[in-house]
């Protein structure tokens, strides 16, 4: 199965990165999105999402991630460049992991959460947080 991946990020240049990273590794690309509205637009047609925790329409990234796990069942991990500002419950966001992500990074990150939906045993990657 081939996983769509949703990318949350404000920034243009970042987030046109992260989708040539996450093309260049074999996913989909669901879109983007720069907020809590377009997330949920494209959230139907998503299975995995990328958030950053800072967006256009303010520290929102939290939040976003626990309504696309909890409405969606997309697994989420969160990308911030600011980790300690993870502050609120994230009890269905699967981790958080630090920008700049590396392709490395992205890309077991991703096996790790594909290998996860799969129901094989997974150890998550060095350098991730783990939430659940």
């Amino acid at each position: 199965m081939l996983e769509r991946i949703m990318i949350v990020e404000d920034d243009l240049l970042l987030a046109t990165d992260m989708c040539d990273i996450v093309s260049r590794l074999g996913f989909e690309v669901s879109g983007t999105a720069d907020g809590f509205l377009s997330a949920q637009a494209l959230a139907p047609h998503s299975d995995i999402a990328l958030v950053d925790i800072n967006l256009r329409d303010g520290a929102t990234g939290p939040r976003i991630g626990q309504y696309l796990a909890n409405e969606f069942g997309i697994a989420v991990v969160m990308v911030t460049g600011n980790p300690e500002a993870i502050e609120t419950d994230l009890s269905k966001v699967i981790g958080m992991i630090s920008k700049p992500a590396s392709p490395a990074m992205i890309e077991t990150v991703l096996t790790f959460i594909r290998d996860i939906r799969e129901g094989r045993r997974a150890t998550a990657p060095r350098g991730m947080r783990v939430f659940v």
